[in-house]
């Protein structure tokens, strides 16, 4: 009897310990995490003209409505608090379904997103983004998933013009303030 009272004990002990694990890793994300909603993403043409208008880059997201790793990126990365502050404030944004017949407006010309998406910016794959700076002149490309805290110091990377002058392992190899 013994026994089974000790084995009793024992699994409650382990499940409080579960959902006390549980529940601290939930409210650290709370804390880190907010709803995607709070981003305004434009339309392509948009994007641009507001980049031109504020002086500051340009961020093109494109995805893909049946692709895990964008939904991944849109539910780990872009909710993250401080990732949303930064694109909020110092980036004009993008969300480009790279499948989607929509079209946007191109040099004065209508094309598809999905033209946008292959022909234009050679997207292969998604997610991928494009980071344009303010005379909307290519920087540099993405490709697939980023973690939130690798997306952090890409942004500032580029809202600081530190690709102007080094390359982006350089710029990790400097010292931080």
């Amino acid at each position: 009897m013994s026994f089974l009272v000790f084995l009793f004990i024992l699994s409650l002990v382990l499940t409080s310990c579960v959902f006390n694990a549980n529940s601290n890793s939930s409210s650290n994300n709370e804390k880190s995490s907010v709803p995607t909603e709070n981003i305004i993403w434009l339309s392509y043409d948009q994007a641009l003209t507001k980049s031109r208008v504020e002086d500051i880059p340009t961020i093109l997201y494109f995805y893909s409505e049946d692709c895990g790793w964008c939904r991944k990126m849109e539910r780990e990365t872009f909710t993250h608090q401080e990732v949303q502050k930064l694109l909020k404030s110092d980036f004009a944004l993008a969300k480009i379904n790279g499948n989607s017949n929509q079209t946007v407006l191109v040099d004065g010309k209508r094309i598809t997103e999905r033209q946008l998406s292959s022909v234009i910016y050679q997207i292969n794959g998604f997610p991928t983004i494009w980071f344009l700076d303010n005379t909307n002149q290519r920087i540099a490309n993405l490709p697939g998933f980023v973690t939130y805290d690798v997306f952090l110091d890409i942004l500032i990377y580029i809202r600081d013009g530190f690709y102007k002058k080094y390359t982006f392992l350089e710029y990790q190899e400097l010292p931080k303030k």
